[in-house]
């Protein structure tokens, strides 16, 4: 199926959830197209015939004009006034609800992919796309209900009028609409694939843009602002180079689709006065033939020239998104999901195999570990060894291919993706807060707690004594990313979050690598603390962070090589006591 047909499968997907704002369209438009361009000819005509005739009374003009002239006024002012103002207020409304729509499911789809799918495209391309894809609908949708369709009920009109007088005209006058709009479709083929093209070379153009303005400090600090400009300047340039493309494929498509217009209109005009004069048509129909013949051929030309032009840039703008729309999540819930049990915390990896994308290796090989309930449990090992993979499992940022996952004896593929999570306090190695309050970060574990809850919080994580000094205390905002903040800043509002969820496992990811040793001792004080009466993984270099765990596991190439107490590891002498040793101010030399 090719993006054009999916995209109209998913404009009319959205529309025909709102079938009676459709029926009021499908009923207003023809009504109106009518009185305002098929009614007030056959008035005229009307007149125009009687005259001819002359059968009117020339001493009382009104009394046998007055009534058509009337009805003209009233079909004129109501078709201009009310009609087109209805389909208006429909289109409007239309257009209104099915953008809502079409926002939250995309919203909905970006924010129920992996982790990996996000980290291998630009979040800026993201956005672009589906804001191209709302204004593509717009454009859509308007092209169809004030171009389209009023043509083509024009042509019906036209040609039930026109039958009456010439039925051979009638015939030849919808044969060539038929053939000009057929012909419309594949002579614009070219413009809509380089509008695509187009289309693409502007998302990464503003994925390029985004990307520099998220990392500008980097820029910055590496004195690296004439390199990006000249990359920026690739990226405008590559579309600019589409769009003048598309400018001179689209230019010669307007000579073809201007002849065929302005050559309808004047063949038009050949037919009818030959009509008049060799076969004696009345006026009426001479006017009427001219009439509605101008009428089609200008809303040819600009279906041609306009409407064309809109769908060949909707389709373009729409494809991105669409393509991406149709992207299964690579992680999802099943059908009829359990109902979460999780209470205690027990953590089982019962046969786990698991190998990353694209590798032909797998990391974990039928991989077993066992953690009780409430155990404290610390990871180590080498960059690469699967300690953050470990916890990526356990989370379901990525599924195992092997073996199955257990909590508290509920097998955690079961679950819905959220119930398991809210189970589950998680702090990264790199702690990004969204550009919000302080207040609703820290307040993000538990959107119901109080902000005397959030503050205790703060105070537990050693975070309250850096926020009551600001301007703006907890109402101050963090910037994106948490830029305004220093990295130990970020790490400490992380951690009051993860304590503030209140979740029975706790899994922390290098939690205090941002902090000083002052900073640290604090924190870790509030982590044992927090640890109290809860299952905790704690994946760290520093091995100062951990030696007081229940059980450190040593993992190697994926393996476990080594798991005890601090001090039995030690006395070991194995890998983890090596580990010890090449320690430097508690890091392991990598």
């Amino acid at each position: 199926m090719n993006t054009t047909t999916q995209t109209l499968k998913f404009y009319w997907h959205h529309a025909s959830r709102y079938p009676l704002i459709l029926a009021g369209l499908f009923l207003s438009i023809p009504a109106t197209v009518a009185a305002s361009t098929f009614i007030p000819p056959l008035i005229i005509a009307d007149i125009l015939n009687r005259l001819g005739n002359h059968s009117y009374n020339p001493n009382d003009l009104w009394g046998s004009f007055g009534t058509s002239l009337v009805v003209y006024a009233v079909v004129i002012i109501a078709s201009g006034s009310i009609g087109w103002r209805i389909v208006d207020t429909l289109a409007w409304s239309m257009e209104g609800k099915v953008e809502r729509d079409i926002a939250r499911r995309v919203f909905s789809h970006l924010m129920s992919q992996s982790p990996a799918f996000h980290a291998n495209r630009f979040s800026g391309s993201l956005v672009s796309h589906t804001n191209k894809l709302m204004g593509s609908y717009i454009r859509f949708a308007d092209t169809s209900v004030f171009n389209v369709i009023p043509l083509l009920w024009g042509l019906v009109f036209a040609g039930v009028i026109l039958s009456q007088h010439s039925p051979l005209y009638a015939a030849i006058l919808i044969v060539f609409a038929a053939i000009y709009m057929v012909s419309s479709v594949f002579v614009t083929a070219p413009a809509r694939r380089i509008a695509a093209k187009q289309a693409a070379a502007e998302s990464a153009q503003t994925g390029n843009l985004a990307d520099s303005v998220t990392n500008i400090m980097a820029i910055k600090s590496f004195a690296g602002q004439a390199y990006e400009e000249r990359r920026f300047s690739t990226a405008i340039d590559r579309t600019r180079r589409q769009l003048m493309q598309l400018m001179r494929v689209t230019q010669v498509q307007q000579i073809y689709f201007s002849l065929m217009a302005n050559g309808m209109q004047g063949l038009s005009l050949v037919i009818a006065v030959i009509g008049a004069a060799k076969f004696h048509a009345d006026l009426a129909s001479v006017f009427l033939i001219a009439s509605y013949t101008g009428s089609i051929a200008s809303n040819l030309f600009q279906f041609s020239n306009n409407a064309l032009r809109n769908y060949n840039r909707s389709f373009g703008d729409a494809a991105d998104m669409v393509a991406v729309l149709a992207i299964e999540p690579e992680i999802q819930d099943v059908e009829r999901p359990e109902t979460p049990h999780i209470n205690r915390g027990e953590i089982v990896f019962d046969g786990v195999t698991f190998a990353h994308d694209g590798s032909n290796d797998a990391l974990f090989k039928d991989l077993n570990v066992k953690i009780k309930a409430g155990e404290r449990v610390g990871l180590v090992g080498h960059s690469g060894s699967g300690k953050t993979t470990f916890t990526r499992l356990l989370l379901r940022f990525s599924d195992v291919q092997g073996g199955r996952i257990v909590i508290d004896g509920q097998d955690i593929s079961k679950l819905r993706q959220d119930d398991l999570r809210r189970h589950v306090a998680y702090v990264p190695q790199e702690s990004i807060l969204f550009h919000r309050s302080l207040r609703e970060n820290i307040g993000y574990g538990n959107p119901d707690a109080t902000d005397k809850e959030i503050e205790a919080i703060a105070k537990l994580a050693h975070a309250h004594d850096f926020i009551a000094v600001l301007p703006e205390d907890y109402n101050a905002l963090v910037g994106e990313r948490g830029i305004k903040l220093s990295g130990g800043q970020r790490q400490r509002i992380a951690i009051a979050r993860a304590m503030l969820k209140n979740a029975p496992i706790l899994v922390l990811d290098e939690a205090t690598a941002s902090l000083d040793s002052e900073s640290e001792a604090l924190i870790q004080d509030a982590l044992w603390k927090l640890m109290q009466g809860r299952t905790a993984i704690v994946v760290a270099h520093r091995l100062s962070t951990i030696q007081k765990m229940d059980r450190i596991i040593v993992m190697d190439d994926g393996k476990i090589i080594e798991q005890g107490t601090h001090k039995e590891l030690l006395r070991k002498g194995g890998q983890y006591a090596n580990l010890w040793a090449r320690q430097s101010g508690g890091f392991i030399e990598e």
